[in-house]
Order: structure tokens, then sequence, then C-alpha cells
């Protein structure tokens, strides 16, 4: 009788602590549960790439040589324009070196980062100023060179127009590019009046990985 009677506090005084109506009944009480807040955004996160000016940070995720994040503080910015298509050009120092990010706007804006910095000369290719005469002449979608063991197809090539502060009127370039196949770098050999040929390697960027810093 009294194992019985201390077996029926013990099951009343558990129904009590559970609430007289049941899991999930209205009197009882709601179960605590832990929601994490919100991660904020970084600031600046919203602003547009193309309306970096100087001063702005930007913050590119993954593209230096160790898979590190590229972060630089944008001190110069210039414009390219090709035709009646015009696209920014944002400068800033990285590790002691410079670094360029293209931005051209659109719906789906085309944005390439040179951070490697190597200069390339023409032997560098294995090519000559024929050879790009020839890429220039063919205009040929389906040509190539190749470099460091992989193919890079031919992309463009052309004159196009930079201006320095995006100011004054300008001076031409003439830049033949190149895609690396089955990945996301490029070429840019570009040659400027009175200038050797000078070549960088670039990166595609997708421009919603890029986070802007608005300068306070």
């Amino acid at each position: 009788m009294l194992l019985g009677a201390l077996l029926a506090v013990v099951l009343y005084q558990m129904f009590k602590s559970r609430g007289g109506s049941g899991a999930g009944g209205k009197d009882s009480p709601k179960a605590s549960v832990a929601i994490p807040a919100a991660r904020p955004a970084p600031a600046g996160a919203n602003v547009d790439l193309a309306q970096a000016h100087p001063g702005d940070a930007i913050s590119i995720p993954g593209v230096a040589a160790d898979f590190s994040d590229v972060d630089f503080t944008v001190d110069r910015r210039s414009a390219y324009e090709y035709m009646n298509r015009r696209w920014v050009d944002l400068s800033g120092e990285y590790r002691g070196n410079r670094v360029y990010m293209e931005v051209q706007p659109g719906s789906e804006s085309l944005v390439t980062a040179i951070v490697d910095p190597r200069k390339l000369s023409l032997p560098d290719l294995g090519l000559t100023e024929a050879d790009l005469t020839d890429f220039d002449a063919r205009q040929d979608p389906s040509a190539f060179l190749t470099f460091e063991g992989r193919r890079w197809q031919y992309e463009t090539s052309r004159e196009i127009g930079y201006f320095e502060a995006e100011a004054g009127e300008g001076e031409g370039l003439y830049r033949w590019t190149f895609a690396e196949t089955g990945g996301s770098r490029m070429i840019f050999v570009e040659k400027w009046e009175g200038q050797p040929f000078e070549s960088r390697l670039a990166i595609r960027v997708n421009p919603r990985d890029v986070t802007v810093f608005r300068a306070a």
C-alpha cells in the first residue's frame, strides 16, 4: 500500500510539472528553443561594385595564390571603353603589389581581377608579334595558345580606350584576350603606344562573391 501511494504521488508530480493540458496544450509552458541570431551582413555588402570609389575597401574571396582572400582599398578608379560600352577599372595595393579589377556593368556583370603580380613577355607565352597579328587577322574562336601546359582559347583582339581617373580624352591600347579551357583564368596581352608588349594573368570573378565596404 505504501509503495502504491508513493507511486501515485510521483506520477501526480510528473503530470503537474508538464501542465494539465498535455504536450502543446494552451496552458502548458512553451519549450525553450534557441534560435540563432541572424548573421549581420558585412558593412557595405549591398554597395554596387561598379559604384565603388577611392577609399572603399574590396574583398575578393579565395583568389590569391594561396587561395586566401584578396582585400584592397581602392586608390584609383579609371575606365575602359570599346565602341559605346564603358566599364570601370578599380585598383589598389595588396601585399605590396598592385591589383586591378575590371567591372563591366549590366544584367550579368562581367568582373575580372588581376591579382597575379607576374608580368609576362611574348616569349614567356611562346608567342611572337607575328602570331598576334595572325590571331587578330583571323578572329578565329577555335584558335588557341598553350601556356603552363594549359590550353587558352582565343576570345577577342581589339583596340580599346583607357581613361585615367575617368577623365580626359583617353589613350588607346590594343588587347588580345585568351580564356583558360576548363578554368576561370584569362590572359590579357596588351600593346600601348610606345611600349613593348606586356601580358598579365587575370581571373573571372562572380560579382556576387565580392564585398564592397563603403568608406566612412
